[in-house]
C-alpha cells in the first residue's frame, strides 16, 4: 500500500466545464418542412437499403422538437412567432438527411429544401437567445430579447 507524503498536495482538479449547448430559432413552417426532409431521407434509405435497419433517431428528434413546439406555443400564442429551439447537434442529421436523399434517389426539391433549412439554421448561429426548460423540454425564455431574424424566400410559409 502508497502512502501519500504530506508535502504532496490532495487538492482535485477543477471540473471540466460542459460543452455550450447552441440553440437556433425554427419556425412551425420549418419544423413542418424539417419533418419532410427526415422522413423522406428515412424512406429513401429503408427503400434502397434494408439491410441497414430501421433506426428510429430521425424519428425521436422530430419528436421533440414537436414537443418544444407545443411548449414554446404555452409562451408564445401566435403561430406566427413561435420559435422551436433546435440544438446545433441536429445539423449534422440534416447534412445526413442530404446526404441520403442523393445518394439513394430521392426527391431533388426535398434535398434543395434540405440545403435551404441548413444554411438558414447555419446562418442563425450567434444570435443565441436564453433558454430555459419547461418539464424537461427546451423553450426560449420569453422574457429573452429575439434575436434578428434571417428570413429565407424560398422556405414554405415565406414570401
Amino acid at each position: 500500500m502508497f502512502r501519500r507524503s504530506r508535502t504532496q498536495s490532495t487538492a482535485r482538479p477543477a471540473p471540466a466545464s460542459f460543452p455550450r449547448v447552441e440553440y437556433v430559432p425554427m419556425s412551425l413552417a420549418e419544423l413542418a418542412a424539417y419533418e419532410r426532409v427526415m422522413l423522406h431521407a428515412d424512406e429513401r434509405r429503408r427503400i434502397a437499403r434494408p439491410d441497414i435497419g430501421y433506426r428510429g433517431h430521425r424519428q425521436e428528434t422530430i419528436g421533440h422538437l414537436y414537443r418544444s413546439a407545443g411548449a414554446a406555443s404555452v409562451t408564445e400564442p401566435d403561430p406566427e412567432k413561435v420559435r422551436i429551439p433546435l440544438q446545433k447537434a441536429s445539423f449534422l442529421d440534416l447534412e445526413f438527411a442530404i446526404h441520403d436523399i442523393e445518394v439513394y434517389g430521392g426527391n431533388p426539391e426535398i434535398a434543395r429544401e434540405a440545403r435551404h433549412l441548413l444554411n438558414r439554421f447555419n446562418a442563425l448561429l450567434g444570435q443565441q437567445r436564453a433558454v430555459i426548460h419547461m418539464g424537461g423540454t427546451p423553450v426560449f425564455d420569453p422574457d429573452a430579447p429575439a434575436p434578428v431574424s434571417v428570413d429565407h424566400p424560398s422556405l414554405p410559409g415565406r414570401q
